[in-house]
């Protein structure tokens, strides 16, 4: 591994455990239920983007001088039921503003309706949902965000070639928009084919053999989610393609940057979670201050290369808790 990226994940790994120490200390402002007013549900699945938000968020709450209670869903909570198990807990707890970023649109939905009935405010991070009661929602712009990637396989394959698809089993809006907007714009190249249909979940063992089926018969793979981008990158490894097989993904997982940055993977698209989860908290401080928060606020996203990734404002991006 680089000694940039290195440093960057060392630095990574010790606010990480910073950020656990907090959340022990929030589990004590149980004693206090009166002052915790903005409750962060965490998600079931774990990773850099949710880490991420995590340390916006607390960065905010420290800014404005709000007590942040971090509820992370219990081992008893797992399944479906996590998040909402959590989020009543918070709501038990005096919350009046939680922000999640939602497993399922139905998980949120159930969210919303439970904080509706106690009088409490709902902002929603990393993604949008046709749910009633969301007060804001933080979220990139995935339809623009899948052009991005788009443009820039047909730019690694000169304009010609065949391109698969590694979408997402997931049914959040998000990568529907994503796969839309790269296929939008791949359809502008008349000499590059696009073959869809081919999906997988979080289970790297069902993104590797998805990626298998897609990777023979392609010039590059564009994967919308986190997983598929790390299993196709390693599947190109083990049969010997990482040369021919062009990869574009979305992610900034620390083991998809090590891939970027020996030039496994070739192209990801990123966004900031810590931004996400700072301007989150902004608009909760603003429902808490009896304000109006914005319906929706639409967060940057770059492309970044093996070149770019170490370039000053996208160190910013990829790693905002190194000073």
């Amino acid at each position: 591994m680089n000694r940039r990226l290195a440093a960057a994940c060392g630095w990574l790994s010790l606010l990480l455990l910073a950020a656990a120490a907090s959340g022990c200390a929030g589990a004590a402002s149980k004693e206090k239920p009166a002052e915790a007013q903005i409750a962060l549900i965490a998600p079931q699945r774990s990773g850099a983007l949710a880490d991420s938000i995590r340390l916006g968020a607390e960065a905010a709450a420290k800014e404005y001088g709000s007590q942040l209670l971090y509820m992370d869903a219990n081992v008893s909570d797992s399944g479906e039921e996590g998040q909402l198990k959590a989020a009543q807990r918070a709501i038990a707890l005096g919350a009046s503003v939680l922000l999640l970023d939602p497993d399922s649109e139905q998980q949120l939905r159930l969210i919303a309706a439970e904080a509706g009935k106690a009088g409490a405010s709902v902002v929603t991070l990393n993604d949008t949902y046709p749910v009633e009661g969301v007060a804001s929602s933080i979220s990139i712009n995935n339809r623009e965000a899948g052009r991005m990637a788009g443009e820039a396989m047909a730019e690694l394959l000169h304009g010609k070639g065949i391109v698969s698809l590694l979408g997402s089993d997931s049914a959040a809006p998000g990568y529907e928009q994503r796969e839309l907007g790269v296929v939008e714009a791949l359809g502008r190249h008349k000499e590059i084919t696009v073959h869809t249909g081919y999906s997988c979940g979080s289970s790297p063992d069902g993104c590797a053999e998805a990626a298998r089926l897609l990777m023979e018969q392609a010039d590059g793979v564009v994967a919308l989610q986190e997983q598929g981008v790390l299993s196709t990158a390693q599947e190109t490894v083990k049969r010997g393609l990482s040369s021919r097989v062009k990869i574009v993904g979305f992610g900034s997982e620390v083991p998809q940057l090590e891939l970027l940055q020996d030039g496994i993977i070739d192209i990801l698209v990123v966004q900031s979670g810590f931004n996400a989860g700072y301007l989150g908290m902004q608009q909760a401080h603003e429902l808490l201050e009896g304000g109006h928060a914005d319906r929706t606020v639409t967060l940057d996203t770059k492309v970044v290369n093996p070149d770019s990734m170490f370039w000053m404002d996208n160190q910013k991006l990829l790693f905002p808790f190194v000073k």
